[in-house]
C-alpha cells in the first residue's frame, strides 16, 4: 500500500510498504523476462528474414547513452564484407504493429510500411531495453550491435561506464 503523509514543513512524503515494493519488483522482472523471450522468439528471426530479403549479410549498429539520454549513432550495412548504401526508400512491410506517435505522444496501431533504417533502430532499441535496461542512465553504456545474417546470430559488444570514487592519504 502507498501512503502519503504531510510533514511539518508541508512536504508530502510518499511511503510504500515492503509488500508493495516486492510486488512492483516482481512485476518489473516478469515484464523484462517477457521482453527477452519475445526478442529471441519474434524479433530476432524477423530481422534475419528481412535482411535476407534485401540481400544484406551484416548490420553494424553503433550506439551511445548517458545522462538519461541515448541514441543510435550510426548504422552500417554490409554485403560480402563490403559496406553498402541502402536506398532510404527501402521499406519493410511488418503487418500490424504499435509505434510511438511523436505528435500525439501516444502509442498507435499502424500497418504502414517502415523504412529499413527505422526498423533496424527499433530492433536495436528493443534489444537494449530487453537485455540492458538503463543503458542510457547516468554514466551510461556505449557499444556496437552486430547482426550477422549468415551466422544467424546477434553479437553485442559494449562498455558500461561506471563512475568510481576513491580516497587516498599520502
Amino acid at each position: 500500500m502507498v501512503e502519503f503523509t504531510k510533514e511539518k514543513d508541508n512536504v508530502i512524503k510518499l511511503t510504500t510498504t515492503e509488500e508493495e515494493n516486492k510486488k512492483w519488483h516482481n512485476e518489473y522482472h516478469a515484464k523484462q523476462e517477457k521482453k527477452r523471450r519475445d526478442f529471441i522468439a519474434i524479433s530476432k528471426p524477423e530481422v534475419f528474414k528481412m535482411l535476407k530479403s534485401v540481400d544484406i549479410d551484416e548490420v553494424h549498429c553503433y550506439y551511445s547513452g548517458s545522462g538519461d539520454d541515448g541514441s543510435i549513432e550510426d548504422i552500417e550495412y554490409k554485403k560480402d564484407s563490403s559496406a553498402v548504401s541502402l536506398d532510404e526508400q527501402i521499406t519493410v512491410d511488418r503487418g500490424e504493429r504499435t509505434e510511438w506517435d511523436y505528435h500525439k505522444h501516444v502509442y498507435v496501431t499502424t500497418t504502414k510500411p517502415q523504412k529499413i533504417q527505422d526498423y533496424i533502430e527499433e530492433v536495436v532499441y528493443d534489444l537494449l531495453e530487453a537485455f540492458h535496461g538503463g543503458w542510457e542512465i547516468n554514466e551510461g553504456q556505449c557499444g556496437n550491435v552486430l547482426i550477422d545474417v549468415s551466422k544467424g546470430k546477434i553479437f553485442h559488444d559494449y562498455n558500461e561506464i561506471i563512475e568510481t570514487e576513491r580516497k587516498e592519504e599520502l
